[in-house]
């Protein structure tokens, strides 16, 4: 799902890209598509804003904000940090090969205490 989201983005913005440049040098550009050109390029351009818009109010949105597994809203946009068990449901790859390369902390058993003793929050003893 997220993959088709980044490839609606990149088709999108080449598309409003190239449609916008046409239709900004409206002379040059009738001069070299004629006037037919120029209409497609205006009816794509506008109906590929519509597409954008809808994107994201429908499909962005939901994802992020309505889905029920994520409501009231997916914090990972504010915090940077997604949990284990949202990991393994969304990205069980990624999880998968983040355990191999060993870039996860280990886990810390129910109940158990967080730091070992000794520890302080202040940091490291020296």
């Amino acid at each position: 799902m997220e993959k088709a989201e980044y490839w609606a983005l990149i088709w999108g913005t080449m598309l409003m890209g190239v449609t916008g440049i046409i239709l900004w040098f409206e002379n040059t550009s009738m001069g070299l598509l004629t006037k037919l050109g120029f209409d497609i390029s205006r009816t794509v351009h506008f109906y590929e804003a519509i597409l954008a818009t809808l994107a994201i109010i429908v499909w962005h949105f939901y994802f992020v904000i309505f889905n029920p597994d994520v409501y009231p809203m997916n914090l990972a946009w504010l915090t940077g940090r997604v949990s284990e068990r949202e990991m393994q449901e969304d990205h069980p790859l990624e999880l998968e090969q983040l355990k191999k390369e060993g870039a996860l902390p280990e886990a810390t058993p129910p109940g158990a205490p967080s730091q070992k003793p000794g520890d302080s929050d202040d940091g490291p003893a020296i």
